[in-house]
């Protein structure tokens, strides 16, 4: 398969496909965010529990939002890279969503961003996703 790295090229992959019904689904992804959000505030302000999972839950927040913004076009992914694509491609390139938010999510990925970054990061992009969809 050749190398993936644009949103039609993800439309033309096995990895973005078309779903009438994804945006039925974004009720849960944004419930899911909003928990992983709330669990990652508690262990950074309570100081209790791994500082690890700040970072980690931070970043099922904001997959779970970069997921909920995507299935609201009526797409779903079977792969990363082209879930990224597709949110640049439907959001950021019409000016709704700031990179920085697609930028950080990236960052994330190796859970090495330190914990309220990460915190702060996930509840920027959870606030602006639920602009984004009306929430």
């Amino acid at each position: 398969m050749a190398i993936v790295n644009t949103f039609p090229k993800c439309l033309d992959s096995p990895y973005l496909f078309q779903d009438a019904d994804a945006p039925k689904r974004i009720g849960p992804l944004l419930a899911t965010a909003g928990d992983r959000l709330e669990a990652a505030a508690n262990i950074q302000n309570t100081g209790q529990g791994d500082p690890a999972d700040v970072c980690f839950l931070s970043y099922e927040a904001m997959f779970s939002c970069l997921r909920a913004l995507v299935y609201a076009k009526g797409y779903r992914e079977a792969g990363l890279r082209c879930l990224m694509l597709a949110c640049e491609h439907l959001y950021v390139r019409p000016g709704a969503l700031d990179v920085e938010h697609i930028h950080a999510f990236e960052r994330m990925q190796g859970l090495k961003v330190a914990p309220a970054d990460s915190l702060a990061a996930a509840s920027s992009f959870v606030k602006r996703t639920l602009e984004l969809l009306g929430q």
